[in-house]
């Protein structure tokens, strides 16, 4: 009789903490932390001897347990499964000195701590589950923003051009007529400078909405940086910014758009010496990494805030001054190497500087047309 009572007080007490873990889960909703903290008060006083049993929780390597969980002689655990995949475990355990430790486990206990292990699978599959969904709908959202800008970019561009092409055609039409003041030339030559820098908007626009056809071509990105660097240094020869370039030699070419191509490097260049306003070092290496070659800009200016680095590839996003930067140098640099099948590492550090890595592939899709 007296093994019939414990056995049905134990399963009461297994039933009231099963009852109280669903209870908290439920409210808790998919905060793993706020149902860990509480179960953990849950689970002691559900064993045979509560006033020295402790508990632990582990999930994803992180554990949380109660205050003298580590005195604990002896312990079960269970595990908590994701699928085939395991999450972490459910642990308790009795803080007593061996010669007045409890000589084992009662079975019910060891069922309960399987029973709370299979409940909180359940909660972390759940946790898991909305987790994905939340990621799958901003990344919707995003792809629909970037969308609605594409569009919008694209518009934009097609409205500016004509007018555009017209000023500067109409400004350097009078500059060659002559007979213009030495103020007047040089309100022109600003008139004619801003349209070029105009233009060099919407070209970025018309790349970042995928409105520019690709011409496919073997290309050598080797000679791409050579000719890049000869018009950046003279135009930043007064910057104080040193460009080393580390080029590895016989570079395989590749399949890509050589506009476009400089246009990424361009981008990264420009973006490195506004990085390093007192002057710095700007590095730039090449290198074959088995199908693919690397080309890597790398500077020792400001680097970047872990806010900036989560945006930096966002349109429109800058931490420049306004009217020194659009915001779309890195959108459109992720847009071309995202369509040459390529991948973008960026490494950067407040202080420390900033190191972009673009790895390409040899060669594009079997379908991709190459002009020779």
């Amino acid at each position: 009789m007296p093994r019939t009572d414990t056995q049905l007080r134990e399963r009461v007490k297994e039933l009231k903490c099963l009852y109280e873990l669903s209870r908290i889960a439920w409210e808790a909703g998919n905060d793993i932390a706020a149902v860990v903290d509480k179960a953990l008060v849950i689970l002691p006083s559900a064993m045979q001897y509560p006033e020295k049993a402790e508990a632990a929780i582990t999930v994803d390597g992180k554990q949380v347990a109660t205050p003298q969980f580590g005195r604990c002689s002896v312990r079960i655990s269970a595990p908590l499964i994701d699928g085939k995949k395991k999450r972490g475990e459910v642990s308790v355990g009795y803080r007593a000195r061996k010669h007045d430790a409890p000589a084992a486990f009662l079975t019910e206990e060891r069922k309960l701590i399987k029973a709370v292990s299979r409940e909180f699978s359940l909660i972390v599959q759940r946790a898991a589950a909305e987790e994905e969904k939340h990621r799958l709908q901003l990344q919707l959202q995003h792809v629909e923003r970037l969308a609605f800008v594409g569009e919008l970019s694209a518009g934009i561009a097609h409205e500016l051009n004509e007018p555009l092409g017209k000023i500067l055609g109409f400004a350097q039409l009078i500059k060659k007529a002559g007979g213009l003041s030495d103020q007047q030339n040089t309100d022109i030559e600003r008139i004619v400078k801003a349209s070029l820098y105009t233009r060099e908007i919407i070209k970025k626009l018309m790349i970042f909405s995928r409105q520019m056809p690709r011409q496919i071509t073997r290309v050598s990105l080797n000679e791409i940086v050579s000719n890049i660097l000869y018009f950046i240094d003279v135009r930043f020869v007064g910057r104080q910014v040193t460009i080393t370039q580390r080029l590895e030699e016989e570079l395989p070419l590749i399949q890509a758009d050589e506009v476009q191509m400089s246009q990424v490097l361009v981008n990264l260049i420009t973006n490195s010496i506004h990085a390093m306003p007192r002057g710095g070092t700007l590095t730039i290496r090449t290198k074959r990494k088995g199908a693919m070659v690397s080309l890597t800009v790398a500077d020792t200016g400001e680097g970047m805030t872990p806010e900036g680095r989560t945006k930096m590839f966002e349109p429109f996003f800058t931490t420049k001054p306004p009217g020194q930067g659009t915001g779309l140098g890195l959108s459109v640099v992720q847009g071309i190497v995202i369509a040459h099948h390529g991948k973008i590492n960026v490494i950067s550090h407040p202080g420390k500087g900033t190191r972009v890595e673009i790895m390409l592939p040899l060669k594009q899709s079997s379908n991709e047309k190459v002009n020779t």
